[in-house]
């Protein structure tokens, strides 16, 4: 399996350097529509799956709005490999994916190990690995998160979804309720260098997780008078855990 992935990364490499090498850099944050030719690449690249093919859930017959970006928004998918692809991206929550495309062609990015990040307007994400059990090692699961403050540790927010299911008429009455989307509460992430991503509810959260300079945040925290429930609050406390 190792040797297969080495393999694919290095048929990543050419085909996309080849690519470059004919059609030229395109000029990140283009706006671009969807041409045969980019799709035929992520094709060859293994990046991208024909939303059209398979249809798990009929959106149309759920309320509420599943996306992120409802409409494509102008972005760029950079792979590990340093190349950089643009593309019109948004962010389906309730499948957890990233999609690219337009109105009626639709696809969406698959083996996003291969991909190094994806800007979508102004909000860069990156798939990564976090503890679904927190100080449980063997409970690494990956996702789509947005990274909210980079450097030696990492402050990344999870976009959470739930799905409400339908409800089916009472007595006397004509029609129950659909099926809703939910939008639920945000969740942080801390990921020092390394390290899978913790999520982060509360001062000793952070401290379990970066306590080699524990005293050192709890006085900023203190300091500033800090709330580790709000994300710009947490991007400061980062901020100065990567300044130290």
């Amino acid at each position: 399996m190792k040797n297969l992935k080495i393999v694919i990364s290095s048929l990543i490499i050419i085909i996309v350097s080849s690519f470059l090498a004919i059609y030229g850099q395109l000029n990140e944050g283009t706006i671009i529509t969807t041409e045969r030719s980019d799709l035929e690449l992520l094709s060859r690249l293994r990046l991208n799956h024909n939303m059209n093919a398979r249809e798990e859930v009929t959106y149309e017959r759920i309320e509420g709005d599943p996306f992120l970006y409802q409409d494509f928004a102008p972005g760029n998918l950079l792979l590990k490999t340093g190349e950089s692809i643009p593309l019109n991206f948004r962010y389906d929550i309730f499948k957890g994916e990233i999609q690219f495309g337009k109105k009626d062609e639709i696809y969406a990015l698959i083996n996003p190990e291969s991909i190094s990040s994806v800007l979508i307007d102004t909000l860069r994400f990156i798939y990564s690995g976090y503890l679904k059990s927190p100080g449980d090692i063997t409970s690494v699961e990956n996702s789509w998160f947005i990274l909210k403050k980079d450097g030696k540790c990492r402050l990344l927010i999870k976009k959470n979804l739930r799905l409400q299911a339908a409800t089916p008429p009472k007595p006397y009455q004509e029609e129950g309720s659909p099926a809703k989307f939910i939008h639920t509460r945000d969740t942080y992430y801390v990921q020092p260098e390394g390290k899978s991503a913790a999520k982060i509810d509360n001062r000793k959260d952070l401290h379990d997780f970066l306590p080699d300079k524990s005293g050192k945040l709890s006085s900023f925290i203190k300091a500033n008078n800090l709330d580790l429930k709000k994300v710009d609050d947490l991007a400061k406390i980062i901020s100065f855990y990567n300044s130290l």
